[in-house]
This record gives C-alpha cells, sequence and structure tokens, in this order.
C-alpha cells in the first residue's frame, strides 16, 4: 500500500526527534544580514552548510544574489571569485560542453530558455521566486503588428523568426539564415519579462560571422518566412519577453529540479520534472536554495555526502523536511523554507564562502566543474546594482 509523504513522515519525527538533540552549530555573520552556520548532526552522520540572507536588510547594505556563468564549466571557487558566499547551479545540459539544463538570466540578460523543470529567480526588486516558467518571444514593427518570434540562440527553421544576443553560440560561429537583422539597442537591454526598443541597423544574407555587442541582438528568418517585408531597415521595431509566472521583471534566474517544498509542504515533484525516483530516492550530497513564507530570508544548502563516519548525505525527502521543518532550529530568523528547489548535487555539490570552499566535495578529485552558480554578492563585487 502506498504512504504518503506527510505520513511517511509522521513516523519519522520520533527518530529525528532523538537525534538533533545532539546536533552541533557554528555560525558566522560574514555580512550585514547574510550568516554562515556550519551544522553537524552526529547519528546520520551529516555534515550540512548553510547560508541564510535576511534579504531586506542586505539589500539594504548594497548586497544582491547574482548568478554566474563562464564559456566553459569551471568550479564554483573560480565563478564565486569577490563573491560573499556561493553555491553550484543547475545540472549540465546533456551533450554540451558549458550549457545549463534550464532557465538561465544572468544580470537580467536572457542567456537559456525556461525548460520543463523548476527554476530559481530574484527579480529586479529582490524578490525570490520558484517555478516552472514558460515563456513567450515576439517582435512588434514598426507599425505595431506582433510577429512570433520561435528560436532562441539557434539557427531558425524554415518558417521561424529566431533571434540571437551577445552570449549566442554557433557552430564555426557563423550562422546560416535565409535573411538577418542587425538590432541595435536604444536605451536599456534587458528583455527578461521585458519589452525594449531596438532599431533595424543593417539587413544580411545567407551566411555572416555572429559577432553582436553587448546592446545588440540579431533576428534571423529562415527561408520561408513570409512576414519578412514587415521588418526594414531603419524601423525602429521592440523586442519583447514574456516570462509566466511573473510580474516583474526578473534579474537573475538558474535552472534546478525538482522542486521540494510548495507552500510549506514536501513536494518531490520528480515525475512532473521528468527525473528518477532513485535520484531522489538515494542518499547524495545535495545543493538547494530556498526561502521563507514572507519572502523576506533566503536560504542557500550544501549537503555533503558519500562519506561514511563523516557525511552519508541526504535523500530529497530527507532535503526537503530538514529545510521545512528544521531550518528554523539554527536560522537567525527562527523560520523554516516555505518553498524549496534542489539543484546539481553530487560531485557537483559546492559551497564557498569567503572565497573558501567551506564543505567537502564527494570526488576524490575535490571541487568538480560546473555549469553554473548562485551567488551572494557585495556592491563592490558588482557596481550596476539596480
Amino acid at each position: 500500500m502506498a504512504i504518503s509523504h506527510r505520513a511517511f513522515l509522521a513516523l519519522l519525527l520520533p527518530a529525528w526527534s532523538l537525534s538533533w538533540s545532539c546536533a552541533q552549530e557554528n555560525a558566522e555573520e560574514i555580512a550585514p544580514g547574510v550568516v554562515y552556520h556550519k551544522i553537524h548532526v552526529p547519528e546520520r552522520p551529516w555534515r550540512i552548510h548553510l547560508v541564510e540572507v535576511d534579504l531586506p536588510r542586505s539589500w539594504a547594505a548594497g548586497i544582491r544574489v547574482r548568478t554566474a556563468k563562464q564559456e566553459q564549466a569551471r568550479k564554483t571557487s573560480s565563478l564565486a571569485a569577490g563573491a560573499l558566499a556561493a553555491i553550484n547551479g543547475d545540472f549540465l545540459f546533456p551533450g554540451a560542453a558549458s550549457q545549463p539544463a534550464g532557465l538561465y538570466i544572468e544580470s537580467g540578460n536572457l542567456i537559456r530558455l525556461p525548460q520543463r523543470r523548476s527554476a530559481f529567480a530574484i527579480t529586479a526588486a529582490g524578490q525570490p521566486l520558484i517555478a516552472v516558467f514558460k515563456m513567450e518571444l515576439g517582435l512588434l514593427t514598426a507599425e505595431g503588428e506582433h510577429l512570433p518570434i520561435a528560436g532562441f540562440n539557434r539557427e531558425p527553421a524554415l518558417g521561424e523568426l529566431a533571434v540571437f544576443n551577445d552570449r549566442a553560440q554557433v557552430q564555426g560561429d557563423s550562422l546560416q539564415a535565409a535573411t538577418g537583422f542587425l538590432l541595435q539597442g536604444l536605451g536599456h537591454t534587458s528583455i527578461a519579462n521585458d519589452t525594449i526598443s531596438v532599431w533595424v541597423q543593417q539587413v544580411r544574407w545567407q551566411a555572416w560571422p555572429l559577432a553582436l555587442q553587448h546592446d545588440q541582438w540579431l533576428l534571423a528568418a529562415g527561408a520561408e518566412y513570409e512576414a519578412i517585408e514587415r521588418i526594414a531597415l531603419g524601423d525602429t521595431v521592440q523586442l519583447f519577453c514574456r516570462l509566466s509566472p511573473a510580474h516583474a521583471k526578473l534579474m537573475e534566474a538558474i535552472g534546478g529540479g525538482p522542486r521540494i517544498l510548495r507552500d510549506g509542504e514536501v513536494s518531490i515533484e520528480v515525475e512532473q520534472e521528468r527525473l528518477s525516483r532513485s535520484f531522489a530516492d538515494k542518499r547524495h550530497p545535495r545543493t538547494a536554495v530556498g526561502y521563507s513564507q514572507d519572502e523576506q530570508v533566503l536560504f542557500l544548502l550544501a549537503v555533503d555526502g558519500r562519506q561514511p563516519g563523516y557525511s552519508v548525505g541526504m535523500s530529497l525527502l530527507e532535503l526537503a523536511e530538514f529545510m521545512g521543518t528544521r531550518l528554523a532550529e539554527f536560522s537567525r530568523a527562527k523560520v523554516n523554507a516555505y518553498q524549496g528547489l534542489n539543484l546539481d548535487g553530487g560531485g557537483s555539490t559546492t559551497m564557498v564562502v569567503s572565497e573558501q570552499v567551506v564543505n567537502k566535495p564527494s570526488d576524490p578529485t575535490g571541487e568538480r566543474p560546473v555549469v553554473n552558480a548562485l551567488l551572494v554578492v557585495a556592491n563592490s563585487w558588482d557596481e550596476e546594482l539596480p
């Protein structure tokens, strides 16, 4: 007979209550509103590393949550150079050297489209959000006609439009498309849940090098695209990106999966996000992000694992239960996570605090290169704070 997560947790609670009486913790405030907790539960054994961010207090001090990525996979400690704290981020897209599996937005720049798994995002006002995002891309012509854009940073099919930004990578750095329009930005450049004005600066045909500046885009049309005459040299047009669910401009987003906490309840959504049950049920090193019910406190977690006698790791059920019911015992805010998302784990699990790796990565060779990272940074690290 199947047993619900809630019922299963109820069976576990007596044993958990006994073991947590022996838990040990060290806490250090590393910046205004940013606290690093080092937690040891001897009976499991578990070594848990937690960064707690008081979002309003840290925001007032000029501290922000950012994402970071390089063209090639890097160690988390390399991506986090100069940051207050960081954890590894998304899974690697299969067969790609440095492509994240899910949604990726960096400093308002859309880099990777949302997929069928949950992602963590931060709005321009500093509000956290976990969701499976959907997105609509499009162009408004000079006459106000809406033209859907089907592709992002990929070559268009015969009857499609596709758009490229300065982070696009194509084979041989040369784009193949029937017609291309070089678009020059007029003002701000972020299109993540926003609309921007651009000027059609140049028209190109067949093949050309893909070399774009930060404030430029390339709109490419397939050979059978029928509305090509509605875009002309010299036009001022609008590019837009609509992400849902989101009611505000997103500054940062990083993919993961599966969601493990939904509205304060354990919700291990492996089937919905097309992940294996064994991935969820076995104990592994884990990395996760979550936030409180009032959206005022952000939690970054790294749980060491695959090291008998030191730390055995957690199943996703154990991770969700700890985040949803036990964080209040350690956090300065005395609150638990209300929403939670699992990130890439295993040998990738890494936490960096004050430019030092504070956990113990499980690979014999040490820290593993990862595709991206989630950072907590001071204003001196990034001069263009919103």
